[in-house]
């Protein structure tokens, strides 16, 4: 009852956007494969996404965490990606504990707060998380808290439960681009889910494993950071909500951090009317470029962790969407040809400069534009109607549920 009522909204937006998105990987190679070890299992506790088989819990958790990721399509926040890990703890744990919606949110928005908490102790700067993925790392620790809100542990309980997740919790971000990283949210959502039944069990761990000499904190803090830590100051804004205001949806599915170059690639191929054929070069300057969104194109997977593809592909289709990263769109002769053209610098004053997120610089026909990137529709400060988040839900969950269904499902899960 003390949540206001635009975060409750904001979280029932995410938890749609999430179970449309994870349909949207079935039958995609991650998802598959994970789901063929998966059916080695006989257990019939919760049930996998597009499909009429149950499995444990915690595995449900893992196949439907990663069928989530595969398309990196799903949300982003301070702590990563949060719903690709809360939403399969919510769903598995929540059906075996017969739990109503009103619970099921209120788990979503605990697990939340948790990352957010998180986020705030263990801030992203260049130096930090050794090239931990953050949703990797915080996510275990934000889906016990889903699951133990689930199971009615007690206080005790949750805090054993925090320290058993804490030693499962680390992805490395030199797996981006590959089929481990959409593995990372499912690891992440199923080492929560396992961690919460183990500590109901009375399974034990260091309660306070998250601050301890040797514990969470200080194993993910960079060297000599230390001193910048406040977990009092972080804590002390768990009740203050935060989804409404850090939230953010993904209109392409790739790397977030992409999806203002294409906004301004979609923005320059509308207001031109040039294509690829009629540039010379592109530069996307961005003021920080992030190690780990280096990936060089080769193809499906890796093409959605660097700026050239999908906006090379903005700019030569008009859209950016699922098949968009396949091998038959990067094979095609028109990306092969062009493609060279783009490239991407770091350079800092862009965004005082060029743009808030810097600039595209489109050489074309002897004439240079400056194409500013500015903040990507979706992301908090500049949301989207909840009605292009059920359009995005009923276009991913109608490729395996069909539209009359999904446009059902959207409007049970919002009610």
């Amino acid at each position: 009852d003390k949540v206001p009522k635009r975060d409750i909204d904001v979280a029932k937006l995410a938890v749609l956007d999430q179970i449309g998105v994870a349909l949207a990987g079935v039958g995609e190679d991650p998802g598959v494969k994970v789901q063929n070890m998966v059916n080695r299992c006989t257990a019939n506790e919760a049930t996998v996404l597009g499909t009429p088989r149950k499995t444990s819990t915690w595995l449900a958790a893992l196949v439907n965490g990663t069928l989530g990721h595969t398309l990196d399509f799903d949300d982003c926040s301070s702590f990563g990606h949060p719903s690709v890990v809360l939403v399969p703890a919510m769903l598995a744990t929540g059906e075996t504990q017969h739990r109503n919606g009103r619970e099921l949110l209120e788990a979503y928005i605990a697990g939340y707060e948790v990352g957010e908490a998180l986020s705030r102790i263990v801030p992203r700067r260049a130096d930090q998380f050794h090239g931990l993925h953050s949703t990797a790392m915080f996510g275990p620790l934000t889906s016990a808290t889903v699951s133990g809100r689930l199971l009615g542990l007690s206080a005790s309980q949750q805090r054993h439960a925090w320290g058993i997740a804490a030693s499962q919790a680390g992805g490395i971000t030199g797996n981006f681009g590959t089929h481990t990283k959409p593995l990372h949210g499912g690891i992440a959502s199923q080492a929560g889910v396992m961690a919460a039944e183990l500590a109901a069990s009375g399974f034990e761990a260091n309660p306070d494993a998250l601050d301890a000499p040797l514990g969470y904190i200080q194993a993910v803090v960079a060297a000599n950071r230390m001193e910048g830590v406040d977990i009092g100051k972080a804590t002390a804004e768990l009740d203050q909500w935060h989804i409404a205001d850090t939230w953010r949806l993904k209109k392409y599915p790739c790397g977030y951090i992409a999806q203002g170059a294409i906004d301004a690639a979609l923005r320059f191929r509308e207001q031109t009317g040039l294509r690829l054929e009629d540039l010379t070069s592109v530069e996307i300057r961005v003021p920080h470029l992030q190690p780990y969104f280096r990936v060089r194109p080769t193809g499906e997977f890796s093409g959605k962790f660097g700026y050239e593809y999908p906006v090379a592909c903005a700019i030569l289709d008009g859209e950016v969407i699922k098949k968009t990263f396949s091998n038959e769109a990067f094979n095609r002769p028109d990306i092969k040809r062009h493609l060279g053209k783009f490239r991407t610098l770091e350079d800092p004053s862009s965004a005082t400069d060029q743009g808030p997120l810097g600039a595209l610089v489109i050489v074309a026909k002897g004439k240079t534009t400056l194409q500013p990137i500015e903040i990507p529709l979706g992301d908090h400060r500049r949301p989207v109607p909840p009605s292009q988040v059920v359009e995005k839900y009923v276009r991913n969950a109608g490729e395996v549920v069909g539209t009359d269904v999904a446009r059902r499902t959207a409007q049970m899960l919002l009610e």
